[in-house]
């Protein structure tokens, strides 16, 4: 085998496809990513090689060879010529890494919490708060949580919403996705008055504040689990209505999709993803 660093112009690439009779399907939506990456000037080497049988088949690459036509670029990568094409299946067997793994090897505090939120953040502006297996791509949670922290203060939120969930058992990654779009439309103190009347048993008869707690309390009692998003839908509506001065009586998961719609126009993460 033969490794080199090599720029590969976009018929070389095209070329190099032309041998890509054995692999998987390919994702139209990764090779754009890949594609704005190099556009943007934000590729990246990481080690990772195209990898070229003995026989001439592509064996890995088709994405980021893919992404070069597309951009009509060249760009520089590892080049790997000569593998034994009977290897081919051990590729991409390694365990991927989470975003929680990309944060904690950052050294980011709170990287469970600030994970899950990241994830969730990510779905609600893709409007796929159903597709709880879609995440964002490896290449951008730390430019993410960077632009995330010139917007809010992460370890005080973090610090807030582990405290609001202790005593509400309201799930934290719905909290920190909650407190942390209100932060960034109404301001932190909006994040720090709600957060103290949840806390403190609320603020007037039937608040969101008060009842929103008691809802998540009655459910958990009645052993129902309600959908993966409920809460998070739920604190938005309660905050709306708080924010009014309104009374909560109760939340119906039926909203839900109603209520979705619209907190995706009101709300902005100001993420570029």
């Amino acid at each position: 085998m033969n490794i080199e660093m090599t720029t590969i112009t976009p018929p070389m690439a095209s070329i190099m496809l032309q041998n890509n009779t054995e692999n998987r399907k390919l994702d139209n939506r990764h090779v754009q990513f890949l594609a704005d990456q190099i556009l943007s000037g934000k590729w990246q080497n990481n080690g990772q090689t195209i990898v070229i049988a003995d026989d001439g088949t592509l064996m890995d690459g088709q994405h980021r060879l893919s992404a070069i036509v597309k951009a009509n670029k060249p760009t520089k990568l590892g080049l790997c010529t000569g593998a034994p094409k009977s290897a081919m299946s051990t590729i991409d067997n390694g365990k991927l890494r989470s975003t929680t793994d990309i944060l904690t090897m950052n050294g980011w505090p709170n990287a469970s919490l600030v994970a899950s939120g990241i994830n969730l953040l990510h779905r609600f502006d893709h409007n796929q708060m159903l597709a709880f297996h879609k995440k964002p791509p490896n290449a951008v949670i730390m430019p993410t949580v960077k632009s995330m922290q010139d917007k809010v203060d992460l370890k005080w939120l973090a610090k807030i919403v582990c405290k609001t969930s202790l005593n509400t058992r309201i799930k934290k990654s719905d909290l920190f996705c909650a407190f942390y779009l209100i932060a960034v439309r109404y301001g932190e103190h909006c994040v720090v008055e709600f957060s103290d009347k949840m806390n403190n048993g609320g603020d007037y008869s039937k608040s969101p504040t008060m009842v929103m707690p008691q809802i998540v309390a009655r459910m958990q009692a009645q052993g129902r689990v309600p959908h993966r998003s409920y809460h998070f839908t739920m604190l938005l509506k309660g905050f709306d209505r708080w924010l009014k001065r309104e009374e909560m009586n109760q939340y119906r998961e039926t909203s839900m999709v109603s209520d979705m719609q619209k907190y995706s126009k009101k709300y902005n993460t100001y993420i570029n993803w």
